[in-house]
């Protein structure tokens, strides 16, 4: 918060400065070179705070990898190329749900890599999941069970065993999480979810990758529900104690 209002200091500063300058001396001392010198200063100093509020965000990029240096990678995306940082604790995930090493990872595999940015184009990279390319459809359901729960990140990891499909959801504060509690549905926390919980996830699928889901509703069933068959979604859901009806179509 302080990082965002110091910059929007600094920018009501320049503007200021900048405007108040054209108005007072249209001449040419308008361009003397200590205020040409005081507005590079301030466009410096605006700069650099844009680039420090960026610091330390989650992301997520998707694309192939490109060229591979010791401890690093380079990710190939639609947003340009990201330098992507490989830590000692960085999980690698590759197909079927199965941790590998890095000495695994090969140029043109197509890669999803989650954790925080460091840089624009810098990523310290969290999590790194070697996946399929395919198309993207408008909007994606996953049901099964949760396998694996990042907390820090906030992403599961859930396996359809029916159909031996394995998403990766991702959660965010715009995300309803539902449980039906004494007969009642009601909204629960991320961290009141558990392995094994099995549940229906509907969200955004990732462009060009349909297992990675960013989440907009998250519904645990009941224990012992079988997943015999994809469940039937009713038209709306009442989450208690709110009146709020949540469409699931």
């Amino acid at each position: 918060m302080k990082k965002i209002l110091t910059l929007t200091v600094l920018i009501i500063f320049y503007l200021t400065l900048t405007l108040g300058v054209e108005a007072v001396s249209p001449t040419p001392e308008a361009s003397d070179p200590a205020v040409q010198e005081i507005r590079d200063k301030v466009k410096e100093i605006v700069r650099e705070k844009i680039e420090e509020t960026q610091k330390g965000q989650k992301a997520a990029f998707f694309g192939e990898i490109g060229k591979i240096t010791e401890e690093a990678l380079t990710l190939s995306t639609t947003q340009g190329d990201k330098q992507l940082k490989i830590a000692t604790d960085t999980a690698l995930i590759g197909k079927g749900n199965k941790k590998i090493a890095f000495k695994d990872l090969k140029e043109g595999l197509f890669a999803i890599a989650m954790g925080y940015l460091e840089d624009t184009n810098l990523l310290g990279t969290r999590r790194l999941v070697i996946s399929e390319k395919t198309q993207t459809p408008a909007r994606e359901m996953a049901f099964g069970k949760i396998t694996d729960i990042s907390s820090e990140e906030e992403v599961l990891t859930i396996k359809n065993e029916k159909k031996n499909l394995i998403y990766t959801v991702e959660v965010n504060d715009k995300t309803t999480i539902s449980k039906k509690v004494d007969g009642k549905i009601q909204k629960i926390k991320f961290q009141s979810l558990a392995k094994g919980d099995q549940i229906i996830a509907i969200g955004a699928p990732s462009e060009n990758e349909h297992k990675i889901i960013t989440a907009k509703i998250i519904h645990v069933i009941p224990n012992g529900a079988q997943e015999e068959a994809e469940p039937t979604i009713t038209p709306s859901l009442k989450v208690t104690p709110t009146t709020k009806q949540e469409n699931l179509q």
